[in-house]
C-alpha cells in the first residue's frame, strides 16, 4: 500500500504548550521516551540604544537561526511562518513503530562545522550512516562501487581501478579545485566566480581529462543533474558528498533541530500558519501583512520565502532591476522520494550502503540508505527522483506508481531489498509554500553570489538558496547569521563552531 504524505499530518511541530515547556518533539518521539532537552529561551542582553524591532519571514533553518542570533542580542524578533510548523524542508516522517525518514535534509557531514555545533549545543543525540558504496548500472551494465577491477564502462586508463570520489578529487584538482576550500565562507573569489559560471561541471572536467562514461557514473552516484549543472554552482554540493565520509542523522527525526531552536526562541514569538502577504518599505518600518490580515512592524526584515513562490508576494516598492532577475533566475528542481521501509537492511549483505546504495540511468535514479546503526532490524531508505524522472513519476497513475517504481528496480537490482514493508511518496512539487525543493545558480548565474548578499532597503535575505550550498542545513545556518549580522554585526552563533577554514590574523 502506498501513502501520499500530508507534512502537516505526517509529522506536526511543536505546538504552543510544547515550546513553552522547551520540548519540540512530536508524539512519536515523547512515546519513545526521546524527548528534547529542556531549552531556556534566552535572557535579553540589555535594552541597548541600539536595539531594533526585526520581522523574519519564515520559520526554517535559516529564518529560526536569524531570529535566535538577534535575541541573544537584545532585539525583539517575531517569525512569521506560513506553514503550522517550524523547520521549512527539514521534516521528518514516521514510518511506525519509532522509526522516521527524512523528506528534507536527509544528513549531515563531520564537514558542516555550523550544523554539528547547534546539534550539540541542543545536546540532540545522533546515528551514524554510512556513506555511499554503491551498485551503478549504467549504459545497460550494473557493477558494484567496490568491485573497482570488474567496472565495465569505457573508462580511460587513468580511471581504471579509482573510485568515481578520487577520479573527481583528481578532476578538480586539476582544476585548481578542491573539496575543502570550496567550503569556506570566503569562497568564491572574483577568480572562481568569472571562470565558473559559464561552464558546466561535464566541460569542466572534460577539459582535463575526463571521459563521458566517468562523468555517466558521477550522475549515477550523485544525481542526474549532476554534470550538466552550473560549475560553480555544484562544487560545493560535490565537496559535501565526496570531501567526507561521516554521515550523522539525529535520532528521532532531523526536524528536532529546528523544534529545539523554535524552543529558545519561544512561541510567543513565532506566529504559525499565515502566509505573508505583502511586505511595505515605504514609510519609515517594514511593514507585513498576511493572509489572515495580521500586521506587522519592524525596523528591519529577514526575508526566507522562497523566490519559487515570492510572486505571489505584492512588494511596495517594487523590487530593483538587480532582486527581480534574481528572484526569476534561480532555477529550482521539483524532487520527489519514495521512501521504503524494508524488512531487513538486506542491501547490506550484497556489499552496497550508503548515500546513495545504488544510482544509475533508470528511472528510479537513485536509492538511499539511511538506517545506520538506528536500533530497529527494519531498513530504512528513499528512492531520490529529479528532474525529467521526477516529473515523469507524478504522470504515472497515483494509486500504482510508487509499486510500479519499486517493481522497476527490483528488476534492475534483483535482490537488493527483500521486501518493502511500506512504501510512501513525498512531492515537493506538492508543497504549496515552496513548490519545489531546492534553488541553484543556472549557467551564467554568478552575479546572483554578489546580488543575494546586498540588502533590498531594510529587506535582508537569507535561505540556502542564497548560497552556492543549497540543499543543505549549512547553507541555511550561514545565510542566517549573514543576514543577522548585516543587522547587528555581533548577531552569534550557537556553539561557538570552529571554522576550519578561517585564518588566523597575520602576525604584526
Amino acid at each position: 500500500m502506498t501513502n501520499r504524505i500530508d507534512p502537516a499530518a505526517a509529522r506536526p511541530g511543536p505546538t504552543r504548550r510544547a515550546l513553552l515547556r522547551g520540548v519540540g518533539a512530536s508524539a512519536a518521539i515523547a512515546a519513545a521516551g526521546a524527548l528534547l532537552p529542556r531549552i531556556v529561551a534566552p535572557a535579553l542582553a540589555g535594552a541597548a540604544a541600539g536595539r531594533k524591532r526585526v520581522l523574519v519571514l519564515g520559520a526554517g533553518m535559516a529564518g529560526l537561526t536569524a531570529a535566535l542570533a538577534l535575541l541573544r542580542r537584545g532585539h525583539e524578533v517575531t517569525v512569521i511562518e506560513y506553514q503550522d510548523r517550524v523547520g521549512g524542508r527539514v521534516l521528518s516522517l514516521p514510518l511506525g513503530e519509532g522509526m522516521v525518514s527524512e523528506a528534507g535534509a536527509g544528513h549531515f557531514r563531520a564537514n558542516m562545522p555550523y550544523t554539528l555545533s547547534y546539534i550539540r549545543q541542543f545536546r540532540l543525540p545522533v546515528l551514524s550512516l554510512n556513506d555511499g558504496l554503491p551498485r551503478y548500472t549504467v549504459r545497460g551494465h550494473a557493477a558494484n562501487a567496490a568491485d573497482l577491477a570488474d567496472w565495465p564502462w569505457p573508462l580511460s586508463r587513468e580511471e581504471r581501478q579509482v573510485s568515481v570520489s578520487s577520479n573527481l578529487n583528481r578532476y578538480l584538482y586539476r582544476n585548481g579545485l578542491d573539496t575543502d576550500t570550496v567550503l569556506s565562507a570566503r569562497w568564491p573569489g572574483p577568480e572562481q566566480l568569472d571562470r565558473l559560471s559559464d561552464i558546466t561541471l561535464r566541460e569542466l572536467l572534460q577539459n582535463v581529462g575526463a571521459t563521458d562514461a566517468f562523468c555517466d557514473l558521477l550522475d549515477a552516484h550523485g544525481g542526474t543533474f549532476t554534470s550538466g549543472a552550473q560549475a560553480l554552482g555544484i562544487i560545493p554540493d560535490l565537496a559535501y558528498h565526496f570531501g567526507d565520509q561521516n554521515l550523522f542523522r539525529i535520532r528521532g527525526g532531523n526536524d528536532r533541530l529546528p523544534q529545539a531552536l523554535a524552543g529558545a526562541i519561544g512561541p510567543q514569538r513565532i506566529h504559525l500558519g499565515d502566509p505573508v502577504a505583502a511586505i511595505d518599505q515605504d514609510g519609515a518600518l517594514v511593514r507585513v501583512t498576511t493572509r489572515s490580515g495580521a500586521e506587522f512592524a519592524g525596523d528591519a526584515a529577514i526575508s526566507t520565502i522562497p523566490f519559487s513562490v515570492m510572486g505571489e508576494v505584492a512588494v511596495t516598492p517594487a523590487w530593483s532591476a538587480g532582486k527581480a532577475a534574481l528572484i526569476a533566475g534561480i532555477d529550482w528542481d521539483q524532487s520527489v522520494k519514495v521512501v521504503v521501509k524494508a524488512r531487513t537492511p538486506s542491501w547490506l549483505a550484497h556489499g552496497v550502503h550508503g548515500w546513495p546504495m545504488a544510482g544509475g540511468d533508470r528511472r528510479w535514479e537513485r536509492i538511499v540508505d539511511i538506517t545506520g546503526n538506528a536500533p530497529f532490524s527494519y531498513g530504512n531508505a528513499f528512492f531520490y527522483m529529479n528532474g525529467g524522472n521526477a516529473a515523469a513519476y507524478r504522470e504515472g497513475p497515483r494509486q500504482t506508481r510508487a509499486q510500479d517504481l519499486f517493481a522497476d528496480f527490483q528488476a534492475d537490482m534483483p535482490g537488493l531489498i527483500d521486501e518493502a514493508v511500506s512504501l510512501q511518496e513525498f512531492d515537493w512539487k506538492a508543497q504549496p509554500w515552496i513548490r519545489g525543493s531546492f534553488g541553484s545558480t543556472p549557467l551564467g548565474g554568478a552575479w546572483m553570489v554578489r546580488e543575494w548578499a546586498k540588502p533590498e532597503g531594510r529587506l535582508h535575505f537569507a535561505g540556502d538558496f542564497v548560497t552556492l550550498k543549497t540543499g543543505w542545513v549549512e547553507g541555511a545556518i550561514e545565510s542566517g547569521l549573514r543576514a543577522a549580522r548585516q543587522i547587528d554585526p555581533e548577531a552569534p552563533a550557537e556553539g561557538h563552531p570552529w571554522i576550519r577554514q578561517e585564518l588566523p590574523a597575520a602576525a604584526e
